[in-house]
This record gives structure tokens, sequence and C-alpha cells, in this order.
């Protein structure tokens, strides 16, 4: 009895162990992740250069062959980098501000880290609605609810580029003010309500710009918008957020990394 009660010990001790293992290589991978990406971000590492060889990078970090590929693997998934077999990765023009990767969720300032653009938020408008019919649809929501709906527009180094309308369910996301619509909404969302976002669904056209568009963008010649229609989505599946942004076509373009199935 007393033999298998220790036994019983070693297994358990053994698996909390592992698991520890586990988690400690994932923050390994992860902070080779964070510091090349923040390398390429920066423009230390230029597009088209190569990367060190994953032996290099092992000496550079001290990890192993599998932590550092792991961290190489998921700078491919957000973009960063192309994986050829037998050379070098090559760093990826993961452009900003002017281009929108899919694969990753990230506001005006986190892309202008760097302070390389002057970004200004103009709010337009910020009121409460009653529910549509739209957004009952939308939230899957009641015709009792309130929602924010917030109009804004943002320009870069002086030149109005972009336009958004978005709505927020009032229960979930209260006390909006004017001050945190113009400076950051999702530092609001995640660092004072604590809500976790989780991912969002992107749906993108071009369209003929609507008379506000055309007053509030800085159009040019241009007649049409590039649009972005999204709903966020947070970590227990409630939808956080519906809007669109709409883009001036000459400033927008969009990165998708598609992988061929073998």
């Amino acid at each position: 009895m007393f033999s298998k009660t220790l036994n019983f010990i070693y297994k358990k001790y053994a698996i909390i162990k592992k698991k520890k293992k586990r988690r400690k290589n994932m923050k390994k991978y992860i902070e080779v992740y964070q510091d090349i990406k923040k390398k390429i971000e920066k423009g230390e590492l230029k597009t088209g250069e190569e990367l060190v060889s994953e032996t290099e990078l092992c000496e550079q970090y001290s990890y192993s062959k599998d932590t550092i590929r792991k961290a190489l693997s998921l700078l491919e998934m957000n973009g960063y980098i192309q994986k050829i077999k037998g050379k070098n990765s090559t760093v990826l023009g993961h452009g900003r501000m002017k281009n929108n990767f899919l694969g990753s969720i990230q506001t005006s300032e986190e892309l202008n880290r760097d302070n390389k653009y002057s970004i200004k938020n103009k709010l337009i408008s910020l009121e409460v609605i009653p529910a549509t019919t739209k957004l009952i649809e939308i939230f899957s929501s009641n015709s009792k609810k309130k929602f924010y709906k917030i109009k804004r527009s943002r320009s870069i180094d002086g030149e109005n580029l972009e336009f958004d309308i978005f709505y927020f369910d009032k229960n979930l996301v209260p006390n909006l003010t004017a001050e945190i619509v113009t400076k950051s909404t999702y530092e609001y969302l995640e660092n004072t309500l604590k809500l976790k976002i989780s991912h969002s669904r992107r749906e993108i056209f071009f369209r003929h710009a609507t008379e506000e568009e055309k007053k509030y963008m800085d159009l040019q010649n241009f007649n049409m918008v590039a649009v972005i229609k999204s709903i966020t989505y947070l970590s227990n599946g409630s939808i956080l957020q519906y809007g669109t942004t709409s883009y001036r076509p000459d400033k927008f373009s969009f990165i998708s990394i598609a992988k061929r199935a073998k």
C-alpha cells in the first residue's frame, strides 16, 4: 500500500515537473519571437535581409534548436519572415499604417510605437442609441439594449486618411468618454475594464465614398474608399465591437499569409 502511494506521488510530481518545463520552454520561444519581431518593426532588420542561421541564433540566445524553430515558425505565421528550406529565413516587409496585416489586432498607436508617423484621432460624435434591427442581429441582443455609436477620423502626417464608425454594447462597455475614444479605446477596454480580447472577423471591400467620408477624409480625386468591416470577440465568445474603418485607396493595402496545403 505504501509503495503504491509513493508511486502515485512520484507520477504526479513527474507530471507537474513536465508541465513546468513545458511552460518554461514556451516562455523561451516567445522571448526570442518578441526580440526578433521588435528588431524587424524598428527597422534593425530590413525587408529582404536574411536572418542568421538557426545554429547562430541558438548561440546568440543560448537556447535549443527546437526553441529557435518554434520562434521562427511564429514569426512566419504572423508575416514577419519567410522560411525557405535549406536557406536562412528572409525578413518580409511587415508594413505599418498603410498596410493592414490580417493576422493580428493592433491599434494605430501600437503599430506606431516608434513614433515614425504623426497620428491624431479626431472625435466626430459619441452618442448612445437604441438597438437597431441590425445591431440586435449582430450582437445577438434584444431591443431594450443601448449601444454607443462612435464616429472618428484619423490623420496620419497631416492627412485625414481614415474614418471609423463603430458600436459597443453599453452594458459591456460602460462609461465611454470623449477622452477615452480620442486617445486609446483598447487601452481602456483591456487595462481598465480588464476585458480579454480574443479575435476579430474581418471583411474587406471597396465601394463609392459616402458624403460623410468625403467630408471627413482627404480623398483628393478619389471617389472610392477601401473598407474593413470587423466584428471583434472576447475570449468568452461575446461580441465586443462591430464597426467599419474606411481608408483612402492609395494609402491602403493588406497582407495575408497563405500556405499551400500538401
